[in-house]
Formats: C-alpha cells, sequence, structure tokens
C-alpha cells in the first residue's frame, strides 16, 4: 500500500542520500565508490569512528610512526586498532539501523514521485478508499512541509513528491460569486510588482486586491477561505480568529497566514513561470517563509488558463470552487524548486478569477543549512557553548586549586 511512499523515502540520488551503508561497512564496491564519490550525509556519523578514520593505516610490519615500531600505529597495537574500529563501525551500524532511512531536506531534492497515470485518468488518487496510503501521505507532508488532513471531504491527491492536491467544494458557488462582485466593484484592482521587477509586464499582466480594505477585509467568503485553510492544514488551527492585519510569524507563534488576495486574468493575460517562496536573502530580513500555496478557482475557464507545474508535468484547469494546494518553501525555510509554475493565458474572452492565500511560517527555528544564524540564535548558540564548557571544566576538575 505505501510502495510510492517508500519510493519516496529511497530513490534520492546519490548526493542526496545517505545511510544505504554504514561508516566502517565493507559494502560492494559499488557502495564503496558512492561513498568516496562525496555523498553528502543529513546525519554526521559519530566523531569516534570519524577520527580513527582519519589515522594512518596499513603500515607494514617493521614500518613506525612516532618512534614506535613493529605494526603498531602511534602506540596502539594493530589488534587492538582492528578491534577499536570493529567496535566503532558496529556501534555506528546499530545506530543507522535504528534510526532508519534518511531522506534528503525537499529542498536539495531532485526527484519527483507523481501519482499512477491510471490514477490521474480519474482526477487524482483519492485517499478516503486507502487509509494506508493515506497515512503514509500525512506523515511525508510533515516531514518536511505542513500535514495535510487527509481525510478533508473532496481531497484528491495529484503529486506525491512535493505533495500538491486539489479539494473540491472549498467555496461554494455563492462564495465564489460574491467575492469576484465585490472585487469587480472595489476599484482597487491593479498590477502587483513581482520580486521588485521594474518590468511587470514582462512577467505578470493580470491585476490584484488585497482583501484588508473595508469592503473587503470582513467579508464572508474570505473567512470562509480561512476557515477551510485550518481544516486542510491542521497546524494552522486557531489562526483564522483575527484577520484584520498580517502579523509576522515568531518563535512563540509561529505560523501566519498572508493577507488573502483576488487575482482577475482577461483573456491573454498571464503569470510566467515563478515560485512563491522568497528567496533566502528575503527570508533573511524578513524572518519567515511562504511555506503554503491556498489558490482557489473562483470560477471556471472554457478555454486556457490553466495552472501549470513545469517541472512536474502538471496542468490544473480552473474549475470553480476548487483548491489547488502546493508547498513553495520547507521546513528548512528554503524554496522547493520543484513547485515553479505558471498562470497560463485564457483564451481571449474568457477571464480567469482567483483567490491567493499564503502561509507563512517563522524562519527562525530552521536555519538553512550553510547559512549563518540570525543574531538572537548566535548569541543563543554562543551562551549554550560557554555554558556546556564550563560544566565540562566542572565535571573534569580542570581550573581546581
Amino acid at each position: 500500500v505505501n510502495a510510492l511512499m517508500a519510493a519516496t523515502l529511497t530513490s534520492c540520488p546519490p548526493h542526496t542520500f545517505f545511510g544505504a551503508s554504514p561508516v566502517g561497512d565493507s559494502g560492494t564496491a559499488q557502495r564503496r565508490a558512492t561513498r568516496t564519490r562525496g555523498a553528502a550525509p543529513t546525519r554526521a556519523s559519530s566523531p569516534a569512528a570519524l577520527s580513527l578514520f582519519q589515522q594512518p593505516v596499513g603500515f607494514g610490519k617493521g614500518s613506525s610512526r612516532g618512534g614506535v615500531g613493529g605494526g603498531r600505529v602511534g602506540g596502539v597495537s594493530d589488534a587492538a586498532r582492528r578491534l577499536t574500529l570493529a567496535s566503532a563501525s558496529s556501534a555506528s551500524a546499530a545506530a543507522e539501523a535504528a534510526a532508519g532511512p534518511v531522506v534528503a531536506p525537499a529542498h536539495l531534492r531532485t526527484n519527483v514521485t507523481p501519482v499512477p497515470p491510471e490514477a490521474m485518468a480519474e482526477g487524482g488518487m483519492d485517499l478516503r478508499a486507502q487509509p494506508g496510503m493515506a497515512d503514509g501521505f500525512g506523515a511525508l507532508t510533515s516531514h518536511d512541509f505542513l500535514r495535510i488532513n487527509t481525510a478533508t471531504p473532496g481531497l484528491r491527491v495529484l503529486n506525491i513528491d512535493p505533495p500538491v492536491v486539489t479539494v473540491d467544494d472549498f467555496l461554494t458557488t455563492e462564495e465564489c460569486d460574491a467575492l469576484v462582485a465585490a472585487a469587480e466593484v472595489s476599484g482597487e484592482m491593479k498590477v502587483s510588482s513581482v520580486g521588485g521587477a521594474e518590468n511587470v509586464d514582462n512577467i505578470r499582466t493580470s491585476r490584484t486586491v488585497t482583501l484588508n480594505i473595508p469592503c473587503l477585509k470582513d467579508h464572508p467568503s474570505k473567512k470562509a477561505i480561512l476557515r477551510a485553510a485550518e481544516l486542510l492544514l491542521p497546524e494552522l488551527a486557531g489562526l483564522a480568529a483575527s484577520k484584520g492585519a498580517f502579523t509576522s510569524p515568531t518563535s512563540a507563534s509561529p505560523f501566519s497566514f498572508e493577507l488573502p488576495q483576488v487575482a482577475h486574468y482577461s483573456g491573454g493575460e498571464y503569470f510566467r513561470t515563478h515560485e512563491d517562496a522568497f528567496p533566502h536573502p528575503v527570508v533573511a530580513a524578513k524572518g519567515y517563509q511562504r511555506r503554503a500555496t491556498v489558490l482557489v478557482y473562483l470560477n471556471d475557464v472554457a478555454q486556457g488558463g490553466a495552472t501549470r507545474f513545469d517541472k512536474l508535468g502538471l496542468e490544473i484547469r480552473p474549475k470553480k470552487g476548487q483548491c489547488l494546494l502546493f508547498f513553495p518553501g520547507t521546513k528548512a525555510s528554503m524554496p522547493d524548486a520543484r513547485t515553479l509554475h505558471t498562470a497560463c493565458e485564457a483564451a481571449p474572452g474568457h477571464d480567469k478569477w482567483i483567490s491567493q492565500l499564503w502561509v507563512c511560517a517563522y524562519a527562525g527555528k530552521h536555519t538553512p543549512e550553510g547559512k549563518p544564524p540570525g543574531p538572537g540564535d548566535r548569541s543563543a548558540r554562543r551562551a549554550a557553548e560557554k555554558a556546556a564548557k564550563k560544566a565540562s571544566k566542572k565535571a573534569s576538575g580542570v581550573g581546581r586549586k
């Protein structure tokens, strides 16, 4: 039942997956070659094992090092060294086996796990008839993204990794029509800039309005979107209670909704290929990342207007009241480049209306690998290191008179 989940967890390429062979295992020639090609582990090997492998080996009989000869290395006999290596290898192997397979973070994965063609022919994978698959998919979404409530009525999975799902009847027909009408008469629809680009027409020609103006901030359809998003993503429970203004996520309150928007695409208008997540410099400045996109189609579009995921081979045609959910950012606060997408042009004479809601998450707890932590995190780390060093000295008696 969970074959596709297992495929996701084990199909990472060698440079992003580690754990098939523990440190010290002789393994096959292929595994040894994989290790020597510089596989990047996501879980560090034990310092003891690493230090042992850094010791020189292979000194023959009569050779010497540091004034010690007769088959001894650094004052340690060959037999003792082999015994120590074997013990370290056994301990490392046991730890690896207990921890299970190590999966590369989503922002480093380049592989894609699609839904079987027969399921796509039926509009996507329905998890209600497959409890085991539902549990596996829920675990996958919580591993690097946000856990999806797989029991949500009308939910269909269109891609497994990265997760892409749709939910039918997210809004009612009446809620969609009312929101479109209110946005049209607001007089506030305008082209928004994208990433600071000066020539916006090269990227986006659609118009948007944020639902915080007087005639829209308390609109019933806006409240319906927020409530439905909470049910779909259980970690967001309680966020819809106060949405008068955007508040940045913090360590104490790690999630926040950006203010919902309504976007209108006239025939021929577009939003070129883009990603919704912020690049790392923006995350560092803001202190949060966009982790989920909740897009609701407010009308049917007979020709064109699809949402296309360029790297997944997916195109979703607008269906009134349907929600499209995907995760542009990961728990590591990094963009998942696999979610690049395009708002395709609607055919001339056809309009497309959508509502967009982004879920933002505090980035302080998830400093991207290889990037320096923020000032607060650095101070906390140094204080912890200082306290640990002091405790170590006290325990060993260093500095006592």
